[in-house]
């Protein structure tokens, strides 16, 4: 699988998530487990001091992480990349100014939507997808790649990039198909 290759990543993480109901627990866990990953990560404080003022506090693992994130779907799609790009290191920033301002307890907070949303997620790999998760097969790719799947997922039901929906369903197909033989061939032993 190519790094850079959207195609190449958006079907192995689609494999993983075909199924509907699945696919709606995580546009709306994904999102908070990401802002909320941002948030904890804030507690690193600044790494570095660039400005030698209050923006420094800027300078922590979620900002960084996030611009690592936005800086990843540049790469793999320059459009849709720059579009969610200000909003992907917006919510860093956010986030940098809610823990500042509410401390431990914007962390308790955090901590426990992010705990949810993961749960929240499991059960829906277990209960609709009847599959593990992405993330036992590939942790950093299925982490980093999340995001960019629920955007595209967004992308796709208001309608637009039809060509490239349809290119990744036959990918998918396949690569479901391919699991299911595994499956039946595990099964048959």
């Amino acid at each position: 699988m190519a790094v850079l290759d959207l195609e190449d990543q958006l079907s192995f993480y689609m494999a993983y998530h075909h199924q509907q109901v699945n696919v709606w627990i995580h546009t709306v866990c994904v999102p908070i487990i990401l802002v909320t990953s941002f948030a904890l990560a804030t507690n690193s404080g600044p790494l570095f001091s660039l400005f030698g003022s209050y923006l420094d506090s800027y300078l922590n693992v979620g900002v960084l992480a996030a611009v690592g994130y936005a800086s990843f779907y540049i790469l793999l799609d320059p459009i849709i990349g720059g579009i969610v790009s200000p909003l992907v290191v917006g919510s860093s920033i956010i986030a940098t100014d809610l823990i500042n301002e509410y401390g431990t307890a914007g962390n308790y907070i955090a901590g426990g939507l992010w705990v949810i949303s993961w749960i929240l997620q499991f059960i829906g790999h277990a209960v609709y997808e009847k599959r593990a998760p992405a993330l036992l097969d590939n942790l950093l790719q299925a982490l980093v790649l999340a995001p960019f799947f629920v955007i595209f997922e967004l992308v796709f039901r208001f309608g637009f990039r039809q060509d490239l929906e349809q290119r990744l369903k036959v990918r998918v197909n396949n690569e479901l198909q391919k699991w299911i033989a595994i499956l039946f061939k595990q099964k048959s032993k």
